[in-house]
């Protein structure tokens, strides 16, 4: 026998406390009684006599101050609410709830609540937590708080636009130790838990989960992929949109049921075919002016949250380039073969030259330089205040934004006969300056392949041609030379977000602002396990009386009962008379 509110020695104490203040109160005489008199010449020596309040009477009524103390304590103990524990073993008990866009479809989230909550009633409360699992992972209930609170918790809360990740929680809850205590985890959802993770859980760690779902999803349809490449037609300042539809056949929607728009601007009809598979679609030379391009299934199925997706396109600008006469004509050559690049005579973007001369003005400079004047093969200068955060982290960025890590370092160093180095310094314009003797037959450099896209690049990067993602899917890494440094995302709150170094993984569908000023990213679902309804027959699925070492017995009902009948008795009684 336990409690779920106080401590055994608190109840106890509140029993000895309201039997000695209701004994306190039965001899003090608090109520006077009606008396017929012949004569009121003696009342003022009664009241004296007799006052209305007094204590240390004698006692009286024994069997009215056992009731009331009985009804009072009946009450006490309900508060404390009594359980009776069945004890079939000793586990602590991780109940899961699995909040992916999967549980989304009609009433499946209810469901799983119920199931939840009826095995939450089942637990010792000191040896039980409840988790959801979906963008974040949350505590929700902790050991040893009042399942009370649990509604309170899980208010306004919802499937959320994220693919599962019971896979990582499950992983990271094996690993925990509970002093000895055996674990069982269930989780109360459909996503998959992959076979390989439950053969490798350590001894004492077992899942289950509470019911099954009935299997593929036999209504639904959805946005499986969605990207944007650079156009296949060699236009500078187009790209070419692709996605997938997938699902079941008979719910997937015929081209004309699916509306891509652009800032809001339908494509016109017709723009849509998909390709012989029929699940995907081509769309070709859409303008890159940095619009969001959305794909909108106008379809009813049983699950919503797969049937829009969002990209932002990039914006591409025709880059201006001034290039001096004094360079070798492979040069010319590389840029002419790039269509984003205009080659002008003045107020350029970008000015190729040789170290000292004043062709472009300060314009941001690809400069070719002796290596007896200068010590790495690659220099990157920046302004200062564009690096006064991360250098490091601005350098490593150039690296892979302009190509050098492409770049055959070893071979040129053993023609040179002296490392090849990248550096980077302050400086007060954007500059790339490398030896000019790379451009020399003895090395290879010039007749590598590697050498256009090392100027296109340098040019774009000099530019300030910020890169752009072609994809981004919730729940799937976002590669990081994507973002060039860490901590430039911010989620909706404007907070920031840290890789750490890491490739940053979208936690759900929304849009992530950029803090160092370019576009935002628009995540998507783009998950086709959860738009197949995908299941596993790994995971074995039990009944609720198989889950649980205990089993919870609480009497506060009869508790209130029999408090209820006590003061009706005594109701009763006192209208007749019988108590004080």
């Amino acid at each position: 026998m336990g409690f779920a509110n106080l401590s055994t020695w608190a109840v106890a104490g509140g029993l000895a406390a309201l039997a000695a203040g209701l004994y306190a109160l039965q001899r003090l005489r608090i109520r006077l009684r009606e008396r017929q008199v012949a004569t009121l010449l003696f009342w003022k020596a009664a009241l004296n006599e007799s006052p209305a309040r007094t204590l240390m009477q004698r006692f009286r009524h024994v069997w009215a101050y056992l009731l009331i103390l009985s009804i009072c304590s009946l009450i006490w103990l309900a508060i404390a609410e009594p359980e009776r524990r069945d004890r079939h073993g000793d586990d602590f008990y991780v109940l899961l709830l699995d909040g992916s866009a999967g549980m989304a479809r009609e009433g499946r989230f209810e469901q799983a609540l119920e199931e939840l909550e009826r095995d939450l009633d089942r637990l010792p409360p000191d040896r039980r937590q409840v988790l959801w699992s979906g963008a974040r992972a949350e505590t929700l209930l902790r050991p040893g708080e009042h399942a009370l609170l649990l509604p309170q918790r899980l208010a306004g809360r919802a499937p959320e636009a994220v693919p599962s990740s019971l896979d990582a929680q499950l992983t990271q809850l094996a690993s925990i130790r509970r002093d000895g205590l055996a674990t069982q985890i269930r989780v109360y959802g459909d996503a998959p838990v992959s076979a390989a993770l439950l053969a490798d859980m350590p001894a004492g760690v077992s899942v289950t989960k509470a019911s099954r779902a009935a299997g593929p999803v036999a209504d639904n349809a959805g946005i499986t992929a969605l990207g944007v490449e650079q156009a296949a037609s060699g236009r500078w300042g187009f790209v070419d949109l692709l996605f997938r539809v997938e699902g079941d056949a008979a719910s997937r929607p015929a081209a004309e049921q699916i509306d891509v728009a652009i800032d809001g601007a339908t494509l016109p009809a017709g723009s849509l075919a998909p390709d012989t598979d029929g699940i995907t679609y081509r769309v070709a030379d859409l303008p890159a002016g940095g619009g969001l391009l959305s794909v909108v299934l106008n379809t009813v199925d049983s699950l919503a949250l797969d049937n829009r997706a969002e990209i932002r396109l990039p914006e591409q600008q025709t880059i201006r380039v001034q290039l001096s006469a004094a360079l070798p004509a492979v040069i010319a050559s590389a840029l002419r073969a790039d269509s984003a690049i205009e080659f002008v005579e003045s107020d350029p973007d970008v000015v190729i030259r040789n170290r000292g001369e004043t062709l472009g003005g300060r314009a941001a400079a690809l400069e070719f330089v002796g290596a007896d004047r200068q010590e790495a093969a690659f220099v990157l200068g920046y302004p200062e205040h564009a690096g006064a955060n991360d250098a490091a982290a601005l350098l490593a960025a150039a690296v892979r934004q302009i190509g050098l890590d492409n770049i055959d370092a070893t071979g040129l160093a053993e023609v040179a006969r002296r490392p090849l180095q990248v550096t980077m310094r302050p400086d007060g314009e954007w500059t790339v300056s490398v030896w000019r003797e790379l451009l020399s037959d003895d090395y290879n450099f010039i007749r590598s392949r590697s050498f256009p896209l090392f100027v296109a690049q340098s040019v774009r990067w000099l530019a300030g041609v910020r890169q752009w993602y072609p994809w981004i899917a919730a729940g799937r890494p976002l590669p990081s030379p994507l973002l060039g440094s860490a901590a430039v995302l911010a989620d909706a709150d404007g907070t920031a977000l840290d890789t750490v170094g890491a490739d940053f993984v979208p936690s759900n569908a929304g849009t992530l602002q950029r803090l160092d000023g370019g576009a935002p990213l628009e995540v998507s679902l783009l998950d086709s396990d959860t738009t197949a309804g995908a299941t596993d027959s790994a995971l074995a699925a039990d009944g609720p009386a198989a889950f649980g070492g205990e089993a919870v017995r609480n009497s506060l009902a009869w508790l209130l009962l029999l408090a209820l009948v006590g003061l009706s008795v005594e109701w009763w009684l006192y209208q007749k008379g019988r108590l004080p």
